[in-house]
């Protein structure tokens, strides 16, 4: 796809300040769209620092801070999306994960974590999409996770919660089908996003029934990840709608 079809289109990236978002944001710019970063508040100097690397490819970006608990979040980022020019594509990536036990998670937890997971993203959809029908084009993908598909201990919640953007996925899918519009969840699998490998390996993971990517015997990376997602974000992907795409070096084939 040339930058001139992309020119003045605006990609939406939720929890976008840095690892996958920020591989995003740097793949898409370089396809010519224009990027709004959104940071969740802890953030906002990785969030200042990814869209000074992205204004290097010669588009405009600019990031906004909210809670996507508020509802005026999703306000915000829309209004902001508008001043960068035709929101077109939104990148649910924002995501929640609190862990405990199942006897002891608590509703408020469990509706914090389904709000950020599931509700913003619908919320967030439902303010840009209009954008994207009048244009009769865009694309939404909704980033996934990979205890939706394998489970995982203390977290009920959240593979509750990545269960439920499936089928939100699938749902847009269909009813934005014939307006040029698609729907597509991307699903990372073990990606090196800690701080060290120890101590991914003596917390995180550890929560998963199965250890990470033994197959190719390391971490994935964001950048893999974001190659995934620049491509469906292509006007060559048109065809692909409605799909669960994994990128985990095959530590989990569906």
């Amino acid at each position: 796809m040339s930058r001139e079809f992309n020119n003045s289109k605006v990609v939406v990236i939720t929890g976008g300040a840095k690892k996958i978002g920020r591989a995003t944001a740097k793949k898409l710019a370089d396809q010519g769209f224009n990027i709004l970063i959104h940071t969740g508040g802890k953030s906002i100097d990785e969030a200042k620092k990814t869209v000074a690397i992205v204004k290097e490819y010669g588009v405009q970006s600019d990031f906004i801070d909210g809670d996507l608990v508020d509802i005026k979040t999703i306000d915000k980022i829309k209004n902001a999306a508008e001043k960068l020019g035709t929101p077109s594509v939104l990148i649910n990536n924002a995501g929640l994960r609190i862990h405990d036990d199942f006897e002891k998670i608590t509703y408020e937890d469990w509706k914090k974590v389904m709000t950020v997971n599931v509700d913003a993203s619908f919320l967030c959809t439902q303010a840009l999409i209009g954008h994207m029908t009048k244009q009769k084009w865009g694309r939404v993908i909704n980033i996934g996770g990979l205890s939706a598909h394998i489970g995982a201990k203390e977290r009920a919640h959240v593979v509750t919660s990545k269960a439920a953007l499936i089928g939100l996925t699938k749902a847009i899918s269909m009813e934005f089908l014939e307006r040029g519009i698609t729907c597509n969840c991307v699903v990372p699998g073990f990606i090196e996003d800690f701080d060290s490998k120890e101590k991914a390996l003596t917390g995180h993971w550890l929560r998963h029934p199965q250890t990470p990517n033994l197959v190719l015997n390391r971490f994935g990376n964001p950048d893999e990840v974001a190659e995934v997602i620049a491509n469906l974000c292509k006007k060559e992907a048109d065809y692909i709608n409605g799909q669960t795409l994994h990128v985990n070096g095959g530590s989990f084939t569906p």
